[in-house]
């Protein structure tokens, strides 16, 4: 079934219209604006507690909540992109017939329909005349291309043509960076991993989701090191990786903060790390009645016997931080005769917790630390898209901003009283003001020679 001519022309009329562009540019504004003051990519839980039931449903209905994902935004993404397709569409030919224009010569018309015309005469013989039209001319828009017809001579130039481009650049970077974006949000992600050094994972876990997403290889952490400030403040840290791809070793590189590792469109950047786990705890149990200090080398749940007595110690757990106090490890006081009695240990006795127990003062003086790196890893598929359009939406503003279309035509043909009659006509895509200023003072110039 054909659809009636006139069914397109108000179809290519609605979506060529400003009205819609405007709407378009207000309502992408509007919803931008939301998602920067509703954070995205929250967990559920928090926006159930930031917001009350009803006003979560109708969020969550309209899927506020990852907005930049939602059917709707990319809805109004698809229509500024046929807004801009008919748009440019519609300006194409008008574009190609001032760039390559079918009729060659210049006939008289022009020199009536111009905007930009004027006429004066003078007595000069003709050569001279040439002369000084060629300077004239040459001097708006460059070396003119001389055409005698029917006893007159016709004087035409012109520059920056290609200007006229710049407006479709700038279209077509648009709709690069649009459908970037769209196949950037299709096809990529963003995600994070933890990896314990000495281990590998081929698995992100998605921001904001709780879903896992493959990466078609594996991340293996060869080596991590940070470095601090005297005030303990991290300085740098960085973490050598190594590839691997069907059980093969493929590249090894070295990530730091601002420093990412790119394989294969994935991208790898240095976002955190921890301590995952420690060994050769050094442990200074001190005697509370002769206070000597004796210091053990252990590891998990080996026990060692303190000094003067049947009592054993050992190490039951570690964790990297209990309560904003940092590491500590959970002792184990054996006695005969007695339950076992658990207490923390913090490091260097931080802020006196110190642990006496069994006629002992226990500290934890020291450990070797194996950390984990966490790493941020992302895809966009759609960055070259958006790199070409960058690179033609700043050649299109160039084009529209510096660069101007300057067609210029001159006729010299015989008038009144034995004079020629100079004829000029032109044509100019902008700051018409300035050109027909300097056009004015040609002419006074040319009449005064």
């Amino acid at each position: 079934m054909l659809v009636p001519a006139s069914m397109i022309e108000k179809l290519n009329r609605f979506f060529s219209s400003i009205r819609l562009t405007i709407f378009l540019f207000l309502s992408l504004a509007v919803t931008s604006i939301i998602g920067t003051v509703i954070q995205q990519g929250l967990p559920m839980e928090r926006y159930k507690a930031l917001y009350s039931p009803g006003v979560f449903s109708a969020l969550k209905l309209f899927n506020i909540f990852d907005m930049y994902h939602s059917w709707w935004f990319t809805t109004l993404l698809g229509l500024l992109a046929i807004n801009i397709i008919a748009c440019t569409y519609k300006q194409i030919p008008r574009i190609i017939r001032l760039i390559f224009p079918k009729k060659k010569e210049v006939d008289d018309t022009i020199f009536r329909s111009s905007r930009i015309r004027k006429t004066f005469l003078s007595s000069q013989n003709i050569s001279d005349l040439e002369r000084q039209s060629e300077a004239f001319i040459q001097s708006l828009a460059g070396n003119p291309v001389k055409i005698t017809k029917d006893g007159s001579r016709y004087f035409f130039a012109e520059k920056g043509k290609f200007s006229r481009t710049g407006m479709l650049l700038v279209h077509i970077s648009i709709l690069l960076i649009l459908a970037g974006g769209l196949t950037g949000t299709i096809g990529g992600f963003t995600g994070h991993m933890n990896i314990i050094e000495g281990e590998k994972s081929d698995t992100a876990i998605l921001l904001g989701e709780k879903k896992a997403r493959k990466l078609g290889f594996a991340v293996r952490c060869d080596d991590f090191s940070v470095d601090f400030y005297e005030t303990g403040m991290p300085r740098e840290y960085k973490t050598d990786l190594t590839i691997i791809e069907n059980g093969k070793e493929v590249v090894s590189g070295v990530i730091r903060v601002n420093h990412p590792f790119v394989y294969k469109g994935t991208k790898l950047c240095q976002a955190a790390y921890g301590i995952a786990g420690g060994s050769g705890f050094l442990i200074g149990a001190t005697n509370n009645n002769t206070g000597k200090e004796t210091i053990f080398n252990l590891d998990m749940m080996k026990k060692v016997p303190l000094p003067g007595g049947n009592s054993f110690f050992a190490i039951a757990r570690f964790v990297q931080d209990t309560g904003g106090m940092g590491p500590a490890v959970l002792g184990v006081l054996l006695e005969p005769g007695k339950e076992h009695d658990i207490f923390w240990i913090f490091q260097n006795g931080r802020d006196g917790n110190q642990q006496q127990k069994g006629g002992f003062t226990f500290t934890l003086k020291d450990f070797s630390r194996l950390y984990y790196t966490g790493i941020q890893v992302s895809k966009d598929p759609g960055i070259f898209l958006v790199w070409i359009g960058f690179c033609l939406i700043i050649i299109g503003f160039i084009l529209s901003l510096f660069f101007t279309h300057i067609r210029i035509w001159l006729r010299i043909s015989s008038g009144p009283q034995d004079k020629y009659e100079i004829s000029v006509a032109a044509g100019v895509a902008k700051n018409r003001k300035t050109f027909e200023e300097k056009l004015e003072r040609l002419i006074r110039e040319t009449e005064s020679e």
